[in-house]
Formats: structure tokens, C-alpha cells, sequence
């Protein structure tokens, strides 16, 4: 169904965050919505007496006047009684839900935004708060709302099996009153009949017991279509209190139940393939374990994931990795629903496997009713088979294969995270043995979790052994192309393990928490390197270290860094630049100011890294002592070609021109990307269009030829 025309729709945002503004206009305005933005509650209150707006979304963490009074102070302005008001919270908090209501919102929404739902929910409220506005208008109308509303009124009364039916009841059955007479029985046939005992079953309660009911169920109009109608159901009696009919109210709800199955889609199913998301398959596989626990019944889960998938978005772009994607599901769903597993030698065919995608090249299948282990391994069999066919997508011929996993109840786990969890190991296994293989988890076979035991008893040594390395990736003038400074990222040379990225083991740490000697030993050796640079006249360069949220944690973080410092004679720290996330600094902004006021007293520079990626208030760049913002390499990936990231590009970089902070752009990897950023006011660029991360020694070599540009 088309969306409804909203390019007349007001939506006024209240909010102290222009980010939020940003990704408002960004995903609204093209759903057609035309929008408003105010940067307190007290230009919010003003903005809607001029332009009383259709929907208004507060933000409920605003300095002044925050989202619960301006919510109220909205309600008490004469066309702000039924407004649809949506309240935008950090946190799903009970007593903040709660105030958000008392206060008179209408609803209210969690961060991060899910935008899709939300676009949904704006329609649905937007369109119910007109049908509101209509009934208000007078009472002599109140035939025509209710139609608009599809809202009929019935009476049953048993003496003589008459029904008065009005007309909105013979418009949402498609039939004509002058032809059909309304009586109980002619109206049951109407219902949908797997609904019709349902419905008989709450008419008898309503009889039997004196009660009301509200239902839902299908019925059939004359033409043969299926809706959905909400009906409440409540007696009549006489002055004697004797029960003599029935009485009720029905409402065509089809198009609400259209709205609720698109966002019940948007939540349980992916968006690429149309299969059941994660969250979905653990619903039913948590379905499944109650059913087969019941029955004393064995099921199998299978975990597939696809070989060299990111070699196929690497060489055609993601746009054919999506094509790709949705062939394989196609492939599993037909396959598994065919008579070809069958003719291996399965007494049935798998009608009733749930395949759902996990996310990127990853699926799940699960095989209820298993009679015996070894049928897992036929429908693995025929799913390789099935998915190593070729695939032909815009003009191209992909091969592609598959890895699977299989873990069996009640053996492998009694419960679904454990069995999903056994099941990834094995195709894990499967994996290292090569493409194309299958697997069944055994204990014995849990490399996974070995391996990160082992590379946690390895980590240990790591410092003390001198096995961690820095590299350090080039920063260079936007405008000059003057090197001025580099980042250090880490690197583990294990013995036992081998040269290890940081993506390989700084999960880990952070896990184990030794990411705190990893980030000391970090600014130590930076401190260390700047020495030997000053001597050799690099000792202008700025080094930028990433911090851990732990390291923050420590009451010794600040003292470790100021001994750091005297330790190896530092006499210009300003060198050092702390690159700290978003959702470090937001995590606990009062602790979080005093140590930021702490380090820049010590002439540390500080920087917010990934910008843009989180869900803060930019209030916090006023009032924390920060020098720079890192444009998040997701924004400068697809420059200059996407219209929205180059939006929100300079928008960062305006927000950082009016508040003095210097920009860096990470990501960098194109002459396109370079020339863009030239052309801005960012300060300067890193990335792989200039180096990698590179050894100490190295890095020298690369200051001493920049010397010579």
C-alpha cells in the first residue's frame, strides 16, 4: 500500500542536539514530511503557537526548560490539547515513561531512533489525530466521522432473532440494506471461519457471565474480501435486569492491522531477504524447545555462512553481495520445502524448517521434528549442493559455497543460546577445514573458545615480554598536505600466535580488562617515541592514542599519566592528543568533565573520535575542554557521490568552525575523498590515500620525504 501524501505535514522537533535535527530532516523529510526545528522548549512553544504543527517530537533532556514541562506548556495552548506530542528518551525508564505520560505525551520513543518504525508510527498517529480533530468539529457530523472511522452500531435482541444493524455496519460488510435483513445467523457466516469460534465462544461468555468483550477477528464481505473488525460486546437488559439482546459497537480495522504487520516486519524480519531476523528465530527457537521438551523430541539447529562473501562485495559492491544474499534465501526456502531432500531418503520433507538471517552472510535453519542426527546432515548436504550452483547476477557468473554448523538438542544444549552458540562453533570447524564442509559440535571440538583462552593466558605475557608494538598512521595538513602529527594504533607480535591486528585482541582486553596495562604501556611508549622524535627534530609532530572507557574508570588514570610524563622529561605535552569516543564521554558526564579539565590543565589535547556515530547531545562540545573532532570514516566511505554523508560532513565541520575546533577526516582512501575534504574547511586527513599504519622506523623515513615534496 502507498504511503499517504504528507508533503503538507508539519513536524516540529524539539531538541538542544543539531544532530538530532540532522538525522530528523534526513530520514523524514524523505518520507515527506515537511520539518520545523526548534533548539529549546521555549522556541518550541513559540514555533507551535505560529505554526501548529501535525506531530511534535521533544526531546526530554533539554537545559531550561526541559521535555516534560515544555510537553505540558504545549498541552495548555489552545490547539495543543490533542496534538500527537512523542517524547524522545535515552533510556526505556519506567518513572521517565511515566512522567513523559503525565506530562501529556502521547507517546514516546527510545534512542537510538529506529527511523523506519518511527515513520510508521508518525503516519498512524498523524492520520488518527485528523480523525480526532473531525469528530471535534460538531456533533451534528458524528454520522460522517463515523464512517470515516468505520465505526457501526448493532443490536441483537433473542425474542424475535432481529438485528438492527446502522449503515456503517452494512458498508463495512459490502452489503446492501434494502436486501440482506441482519439476523444472528445470517451474520455468523460472515466471519472468517477459522475466527467463528473464537467469536461464539466470547458471545456465549458475554451471555453466560454479563460481561463485556473486545475482539478482534476476519470477516468476508459479499465481494470476497478479507478485513479485519474490532467489536465490543456488551448485553441489554430490561427494567427488571433480565438479559433480552446484545449490543455492540464494529470497527473496520484493517488498515491498522496493515501498519501493525509492516512494523511487526520492520522488527522481526530482514530487510534484505525477507526472512525472520535474529530477534524472530530466537522467539521460535525458544518455541521449539518448550514443544520439544514436552514431547521428548530431538531438533537440530543449523548455522550457515557463506565462503568468500566479502571477496563478492569487494569485487561487484555491496548492491550485488544484496542480490547474492537474496538468491541464497530463495535457494533455501524452495529447496527446503522440495521433494529433492526427500528423495535422499528422509520420510518427509522439511515444510516446517525456519530459516532466518543473522546478519551479513550468516543464516540459521531449524530442522523441528528430527528423528535422527543424521538427517541434519542430508539437508546440510543438499543446502551446500543448492547454494554451490552458480549464480547469475548483473552479468555476472558467482560461485559461491557455504560452511554449516550443526548442534543438536537435547545433546549439544538445553537451551537456545547455548545451542545457537554450539552450532556457530561448529561451522567455525567446519570452516578451518576448508570450504564446502559441514560439522556436528562436539566438546571437543570448541576451538573457539580454546583459542581465546589461550590467547588470554598469551596476553598476559604480552607486556612483559615486549611483544607489543605501535604503528603509526600519517595526519597530514588538509590544505598544505604538511605531515603534522600521526595516530598509534596497536599491534601484538606474539610468538605463539603470530603478528596479531588489533581487532584480533582488543575486544579481549577490554573483556578481561587489560586493556588498562595495554593503554599505559600505550602512552608510555608514545612518550618514549616523541622523546627519540624530538632529538631528530620531529618533536613537532602531534601522536593521537585511543583511551578505553575503562582507563577512565581508574581513580589512577590521571596520575599515571602525569608520572608518565615527568618519567620521560616531556616539556611539550601538547604533542599528545587523547582520541576518546562519543559514548566515553557521555557515560558519565560529570566524572567524565573532571578528568578532561584535569588532563587539558596538563596541556594534553583531546579528541572525540568516530564523530557522529552516537546518540550524545552535542551540548557536551561546549562545556568539555575538547580540541578536535574525528569525522567518522562511515561518512567519508561513499564521498563525494552520496548527497546525505556529504550533508552531514559539513555539517560536523560547521558545527566545529563555529565552536574553534580543528577537524580530522579518517578514512581517507581515494583521490575523490581527498580532493572533497581539500575543498572543506576539515584541517586535515588521515588515511590509507597517504599510508597504512606503519613501524616507528618507517614513519621516519615518511617524515624525511615529505620534507623533500
Amino acid at each position: 500500500m502507498s504511503q499517504p501524501d504528507n508533503s503538507l505535514r508539519l513536524v516540529l522537533v524539539i531538541d538542544d542536539d543539531q544532530t538530532a535535527h540532522l538525522w530528523a530532516k534526513r530520514h523524514l523529510s524523505a518520507a515527506g514530511f515537511t520539518l520545523i526545528s526548534a533548539l529549546n522548549g521555549y522556541e518550541g512553544i513559540e514555533i507551535f503557537k505560529k505554526k501548529s504543527p501535525d506531530i511534535v517530537l521533544v526531546d526530554i533532556d533539554m537545559p531550561g526548560m526541559d521535555g516534560f514541562t515544555t510537553c505540558s506548556r504545549i498541552r495548555e495552548l489552545p490547539t495543543g490539547k490533542n496534538t500527537p506530542l512523542l517524547m524522545v528518551t535515552g533510556t526505556e525508564d519506567a518513572e521517565r515513561v511515566a512522567l513523559s505520560y503525565l506530562a501529556g505525551a502521547t507517546d514516546f520513543v527510545v534512542k537510538p531512533v529506529n527511523w523506519k518504525v518511527l515513520i510508521h508510527r508518525l503516519h498512524y498517529m498523524i492520520k488518527a489525530s485528523s480523525l480526532l480533530k473531525q469528530l471535534e468539529k460538531s456533533e451534528t457530523r458524528l454520522s460522517k466521522a463515523q464512517q470515516m472511522a468505520k465505526l457501526g452500531h448493532w443490536e441483537w435482541y433473542f425474542a424475535d432473532d432481529k438485528m438492527y444493524w446502522s449503515d456503517e455496519v452494512f458498508t463495512i460488510f459490502q452489503l446492501n440494506k434494502e436486501s440482506f435483513v441482519p439476523s444472528y445467523t445470517n451474520c455468523h457466516v460472515l466471519i472468517h471461519a477459522e475466527d467463528s469460534t473464537y467469536v461464539k465462544e466470547n458471545v456465549d461468555n458475554v451471555i453466560k457471565n454479563k460481561v463485556t468483550v473486545t475482539i478482534e477477528h476476519r470477516i468476508k464481505t459479499k465481494q470476497g474480501q478479507q478485513r479485519f473488525v474490532g467489536q465490543q460486546i456488551e448485553v441489554i437488559e430490561n427494567h427488571s435486569h433480565e438479559l433480552i439482546g446484545l449490543t455492540g459497537t464494529i470497527q473496520d480495522i484493517t488498515e491498522r492491522k496493515d501498519h501493525e504487520n509492516k512494523i511487526k516486519r520492520l522488527a522481526y524480519y530482514d530487510e534484505v531477504t525477507e526472512l525472520p531476523n535474529r530477534t524472530f528465530f530466537l522467539e521460535l527457537l525458544s518455541s521449539s524447545l518448550k514443544l520439544a521438551k514436552r514431547n521428548n523430541r530431538g531438533f537440530a539447529v543449523l548455522f550457515l555462512d557463506l565462503d568468500d562473501f566479502k571477496g563478492v562485495n569487494d569485487s561487484y559492491g555491496h548492491h550485488v553481495g544484496d542480490l547474492l544474499l537474496k538468491e541464497i534465501s530463495r535457494r533455501l526456502v524452495e529447496g527446503l520445502r522440495s521433494s529433492d531432500i526427500a528423495s535422499r531418503g528422509l520420510d518427509k520433507q522439511y515444510h516446517d524448517a525456519e530459516i532466518a538471517r543473522l546478519g551479513g552472510d550468516e543464516f540459521t535453519i531449524l530442522l523441528n521434528e528430527l528423528t535422527y542426527p543424521e538427517e541434519a546432515a542430508i539437508v546440510a548436504e543438499q543446502i551446500q549442493k543448492w547454494i554451490g550452483e552458480p549464480v547469475f547476477l548483473e552479468n555476472q557468473q558467482i560461485y559461491t559455497g557455504s560452511s554449516i554448523g550443526i548442534a543438536i538438542f537435547p545433546q549439544d544444549g538445553e537451551d537456545s543460546e547455548t545451542l545457537l552458540r554450539n552450532a556457530d562453533i561448529a561451522m567455525y570447524h567446519a570452516k578451518k577445514m576448508g570450504k564446502g564442509h559441514y560439522q556436528f559440535f562436539h566438546d571437543s571440538m570448541n576451538i573457539k573458545a580454546q583459542k581465546r583462552r589461550k590467547m588470554e593466558n598469551y596476553m598476559y605475557q604480552a607486556i612483559t615480554n615486549n611483544e607489543l608494538r605501535l604503528h603509526y598512521q600519517p595526519i597530514v595538513n588538509a590544505k598544505s598536505g604538511q605531515l603534522i602529527g600521526s595516530e598509534a594504533l596497536m599491534r601484538w607480535d606474539s610468538p605463539q600466535l603470530g603478528f596479531l591486528p588489533p581487532d584480533d585482541f582488543i575486544s579481549l582486553a577490554e573483556d578481561n580488562g587489560l586493556i588498562i596495562k595495554f593503554g599505559e604501556w600505550a602512552i608510555r611508549e608514545v612518550c618514549r617515541q616523541h622523546k627519540l622524535w624530538q632529538q631528530q627534530g620531529m618533536g613537532h609532530l602531534t601522536i593521537a592514542v585511543n583511551l578505553s572507557g575503562l582507563q577512565f574508570n581508574q581513580a589512577t588514570f590521571v596520575p599515571m599519566v602525569k608520572g608518565i610524563l615527568a618519567e620521560n622529561n616531556i616539556d611539550y605535552p601538547e604533542f599528545l592528543i587523547f582520541e576518546i569516543t562519543e559514548t566515553v564521554i557521555m557515560a558519565n558526564t560529570e566524572k567524565m568533565f573532571n578528568i578532561l579539565w584535569q588532563l587539558k590543565n596538563m596541556g594534553i589535547k583531546l579528541s572525540v573520535d568516530d564523530f557522529g556515530t552516537g546518540y550524545s547531545s552535542l551540548s557536551y562540545l561546549k562545556s568539555f575542554p575538547l580540541d578536535s573532532l574525528k569525522i567518522d570514516r562511515s561518512f567519508v566511505k561513499d564521498l563525494p557521490n552520496n548527497e546525505d554523508d556529504a550533508a552531514i560532513v559539513n555539517a560536523i565541520l560547521a558545527v566545529a568552525h563555529s565552536l574553534n575546533l580543528s577537524t580530522v577526516a579518517e578514512g581517507v582512501e581515494t583521490y575523490q575523498q581527498r580532493d572533497f575534504i581539500e575543498n572543506s574547511t576539515c584541517s586535515s586527513i588521515q588515511g590509507y590515500f597517504l599510508s597504512k599504519p606503519i613501524p616507528a622506523d618507517e614513519f621516519e623515513q615518511y617524515w624525511k620525504s615529505k620534507l623533500t615534496d
